[in-house]
């Protein structure tokens, strides 16, 4: 009888052995799919420039998600001249304006970019002049998510 109970003993090693390595091997499967982190997704939204006025842009949501200002950055070119460029980005409270006031703004909502200066566009060393074509893309900075693209006569 004692050659039985040590077969028996036996199976089950080999069974709980074979069990804690399944499980070991779905936990790294599991770590390396990144199931224990959390992933930001990209927003989903277009927003396009409807009015230049003054010393700001007027940009607006017009379809897609909510879009917090701070995850926003708009890259700015001017078409007659490739070279010259900038990234601003929704962080910069003094260059960002929503007009919800809460810093998202929602389908059918806007935002102002505010400029550096008083009576011309621009932010640093990059200034647009009328009779100018600002190229503008609108990024998820986060996710680096292009949103939309778009050019515009400067009056």
């Amino acid at each position: 009888m004692k050659s039985k109970d040590s077969a028996v003993s036996e199976v089950v090693g080999v069974l709980l052995m074979l069990t804690i390595t399944l499980l070991i091997a779905g936990l790294v499967v599991a770590a390396a799919n990144g199931l224990n982190s959390s992933q930001t997704k990209p927003i989903k939204s277009s927003i396009t420039v409807s009015e230049i006025s003054g010393n700001y842009i007027i940009f607006d949501n017009t379809l897609g998600d909510s879009v917090p200002l701070e995850r926003i950055m708009i890259s700015l070119g001017i078409q007659e001249n490739p070279g010259d460029g900038i990234q601003v980005y929704g962080s910069n409270s003094t260059r960002f304006e929503s007009y919800s006031g809460d810093g998202i703004v929602v389908v059918g909502g806007r935002f102002k970019l505010i400029s550096d200066y008083t009576n011309s566009l621009g932010w640093d060393s990059f200034v647009i002049s009328s009779g100018e074509h600002l190229d503008y893309a609108v990024y998820d900075h986060r996710t680096n998510t292009l949103m939309s693209t778009g050019s515009i006569l400067v009056p």
